[in-house]
């Protein structure tokens, strides 16, 4: 005569929390590592020209055809004239893009009074992403 050991409630709560907790760590472990690697699945785009005192270099960072990041760099320019400028434009203009629509962007940039060949850096960079990024979504899109 053979031995049939019933299955304990607890045993069969612990293997439902393993498997649910199996099934959560596979659902969410993809949107963790992009959220902790910064990679979340978007296209970036650079441009790199001259400014007053070396490269400023504009990043777009476009996810489901929106904005979702927009900064310029510019360590050597000169920080009372082409760095504040750099800053203003991060903490105005592309602060307020942020989450618009790639090809709603008009590639137009006013310049910084007193900062215009930072100026001049940072609208022909700008153009040249968001030109990149539109003729990229559009060709996707047809």
């Amino acid at each position: 005569m053979a031995l049939q050991a019933e299955p304990s409630k607890k045993g069969i709560l612990s293997l439902i929390a393993i498997v649910a907790l199996m099934i959560l760590v596979t659902a969410l472990s993809n949107p963790i590592y992009e959220a902790l690697s910064g990679k979340d699945g978007g296209v970036t785009y650079t441009a790199s020209n001259p400014g007053y005192g070396g490269d400023v270099v504009i990043s777009l960072t476009v996810k489901d055809e929106q904005i979702r990041s927009l900064t310029v760099q510019g360590d050597s320019e000169t920080p009372a004239i082409g760095q504040k400028a750099i800053t203003q434009y991060n903490e105005t203009v592309f602060e307020e893009l942020s989450d618009a629509y790639i090809d709603e962007v008009s590639t137009h940039l006013d310049a910084v009074s007193g900062a215009t060949i930072t100026s001049q850096a940072v609208a022909a960079g700008f153009q040249e992403v968001v030109e990149q990024a539109q003729a990229e979504l559009g060709q996707a899109s047809h």
